[in-house]
């Protein structure tokens, strides 16, 4: 992956608790992992799998896959 940058951002709790719940059972490593897969998952959404691996650097092609 290409330069890093830091994000800071306000979430509901419930939902951090959920995302930490799924860092807890294995899913993801941290929390930073999740939340890089789940812009992966948007950006696809709105721009499609060329523009996420682009911004990715032509990262891990598995990733880029929405679930």
């Amino acid at each position: 992956m290409p330069q890093t940058v830091i994000v800071t951002f306000k979430a509901p709790a419930e939902l951090v608790e959920r995302l930490d719940e799924l860092v807890r059972t294995g899913v993801f490593r941290n929390r930073s992992e999740a939340l890089r897969h789940a812009l992966v998952i948007l950006i696809n959404r709105y721009r499609g799998e060329a523009f996420a691996s682009e911004v990715l650097g032509g990262g891990n092609k598995d990733a880029l896959q929405a679930t």
